[in-house]
């Protein structure tokens, strides 16, 4: 089944691709050829890696670009992700699904749930509203992302959106000191508001307040679960 419908794709690239006068048809088919044998989330730099994976180095610009002409014809998606640079993946006719994305390893998860397709539709519905396309993606942590963490783990990983709760405090007594003054005791829940990069932003007790990694380290927290 896969086979035949990445047949008709190919004929129905090509047919574009004259249609239009594109250049470099070979090159492009090539683009598509090695797209189609992959179910990835990747970046125009990640397909251009992966192309010179099987021997097929045409160039990131021109990856891009080919890449951006499969979106235009209906071949591909153009996903962008909070943080991150646009992802392109494999457009499955008349299918529709959804995203989860891990904020500590970056692993891209499909699922399709009726229910909740059910759902969208019936929300539209209520509001008088004809829907024409959605997309739902939901960040948070992998199984195999939190089946590595310990109990308890340095506040400094984690990641943002995060709910913790202060298990412990490390280091000398001046230290903890410091970190019971801006409000961190045991037993303390933390919302983690940015950690990409730079100063951790977190709210504790209603308060915003930032705190360098190396402070960060030294408090042991524990994930507080939505179940």
């Amino acid at each position: 089944m896969a086979s035949g419908m990445h047949s008709e794709e190919r004929r129905q690239f090509e047919r574009l691709l004259r249609q239009q006068r594109l250049g470099r048809i070979g090159d492009r088919m090539a683009v598509l050829e090695n797209f189609l044998t992959s179910e990835e989330h990747h970046t125009a730099e990640g397909w251009h890696q992966f192309l010179k994976s099987r021997g097929v180095d045409l160039g990131e610009s021109f990856v891009a670009q080919t890449l951006e002409l499969l979106v235009r014809f209906g071949l591909a998606m153009r996903r962008e992700f909070e943080g991150g640079p646009p992802r392109y993946e494999h457009r499955h006719l008349g299918e529709h699904h959804d995203h989860l994305i891990c904020t500590a390893c970056g692993t891209i998860t499909e699922f399709h749930d009726p229910a909740l397709e059910a759902m969208k539709s019936q929300a539209a519905s209520q509001h008088g509203f004809h829907a024409l396309r959605h997309k739902l993606q939901i960040y948070g942590l992998c199984e195999k992302c939190r089946s590595a963490r310990q109990p308890s783990m340095p506040l400094a990983m984690a990641s943002a959106g995060e709910r913790l709760r202060v298990e412990g405090l490390t280091g000398g007594q001046a230290a903890k000191r410091q970190l019971e003054e801006l409000g961190l005791n045991l037993g303390v829940e933390i919302e983690v508001i940015s950690a990409n990069g730079g100063p951790m932003v977190l709210v504790v007790k209603g308060t915003r307040l930032a705190m360098g990694r190396g402070v960060a380290q030294k408090v042991l927290v524990s994930q507080i679960s939505d179940n």
